[in-house]
């Protein structure tokens, strides 16, 4: 059996990895990893090292070494751009015309970054960050043209793009937020507050419940006009990293004639409409949810290369969503509900300037946990989260 699987980011290569855990013979199942980008698998919230400091080459990004691949018989090709699925043929169709065969198709294409559509969006000076180049670009930019960034969102990677930003020297370092508060997903008001004052102390200011308006300038990027507080302001700015979210990529799919929503619709083995493709990662949907996180691509794949093999006894539940990061050089840790719903209990713990907890409980289980300033902390409560436990055991973890 050939399992051709179209994307090398962690998706794709987690399921790989799982594909060759439970089948080790390339006689009997061989592994075609197709990848968009000339490099090999590399951590995305790495990205901004590229452009902080010393400069961050794609190969130390890369978290396997090309020998990893060749002891498990993962064959991995660089730079196939796949513009088509001949799903009567069972073969995709590369860019440059060559085609490839398969019997079993996964879609491990991830997500494209979101840019508003707004006057000077396009306007050199302006970037997304989600591949390595997108991060080469902007570090050639900031050398170039030494000055005032803004990073649009305050989203993890934005706030670690920001901090980079600032490591690099630029001018002045400013975080644009459209919601009332950093990390909407992940923290809440009082986590965020301290997550704001600590960004502050390092040089990085923030503003929040801005709305952008425009990106000012001709040839290049000269300011950024927005409101923010009921008033309109701008600001001066050289460059402007934009991260704003992502999207799912759809449009191999949807032009496959796959059943698409905002991602790939799969069931829980996470098979698509055609019972010969499966989807996995930031492009897939699940139970009309298409989280686009890690810690889902990462349940995801064990899911998927069981059902692959003939094996459905482990079908895939839905993620809770997690994330154990240091955001800007602070651990954050942030794991299940964040808002606050009727009938749950709340337990709030300040032990420092720089410490922040918040725990949730609903029907006698830990429904949300946030804590901010202690890695320890994090690792004791991590494994707490969505399983039965008081306020009682939480305070009783050693810290």
């Amino acid at each position: 059996m050939t399992v051709l699987i179209i994307g090398n980011g962690v998706a794709g290569i987690s399921l790989a990895r799982e594909l060759r855990a439970r089948e080790s013979s390339p006689e009997k199942l061989a592994v075609t990893v197709l990848a968009r980008e000339n490099y090999d698998y590399y951590s995305r919230i790495r990205l901004p090292e590229v452009f902080g400091g010393e400069s961050m080459s794609a190969e130390l990004l890369a978290l396997y070494k090309p020998s990893w691949y060749a002891q498990r018989r993962i064959d991995v090709q660089l730079g196939k751009d796949v513009s088509a699925v001949d799903r009567a043929r069972r073969r995709v169709l590369l860019s440059s015309g060559d085609e490839i065969g398969y019997d079993v198709l996964a879609l491990a294409v991830g997500a494209e970054p979101a840019r508003p559509l707004l006057p000077g969006s396009y306007i050199p000076g302006v970037f997304t960050l989600r591949e390595y180049d997108d991060a080469a670009r902007i570090r050639a930019a900031s050398l170039a043209r030494p000055g005032p960034a803004v990073v649009v969102g305050g989203g993890l990677l934005g706030l670690e793009a920001a901090r980079h930003l600032q490591l690099e020297g630029a001018a002045r370092v400013t975080v644009l937020e459209a919601a009332p508060r950093l990390l909407p997903r992940q923290l809440d008001s009082g986590g965020a507050a301290l997550l704001e004052r600590l960004l502050s102390a390092m040089g990085v200011e923030t503003v929040t419940s801005a709305r952008l308006t425009a990106f000012e300038g001709r040839d290049r990027l000269e300011g950024i006009a927005f409101e923010a507080g009921g008033a309109a302001r701008r600001i001066d700015a050289c460059l402007a990293v934009l991260s704003m979210g992502v999207r799912p990529r759809i449009g191999l799919a949807k032009a496959a004639g796959l059943a698409t929503a905002r991602g790939v619709v799969v069931d829980r083995f996470l098979r698509t409409s055609d019972s010969s493709i499966y989807a996995l990662g930031d492009c897939a949907e699940f139970g009309g949810v298409a989280l686009c996180i890690i810690p889902a691509a990462l349940e995801e794949a064990p899911c998927c290369a069981q059902a692959i093999l003939g094996d459905e006894s482990r079908p895939y539940a839905g993620t809770v969503p997690s994330n154990t990061l240091k955001v800007a050089g602070i651990d954050l840790f942030s794991a299940g509900a964040v808002e606050r719903r009727e009938g749950m209990e709340e337990l709030a713990l300040e032990p420092g300037e720089r410490r922040y907890e918040r725990y949730l409980f609903e029907d006698g289980a830990l429904a949300g946990a946030i804590v901010i300033g202690s890695r320890a902390r994090a690792r004791a409560v991590a494994p707490l989260v969505g399983k039965a436990a008081t306020a009682a055991d939480v305070e009783a973890l050693p810290s």
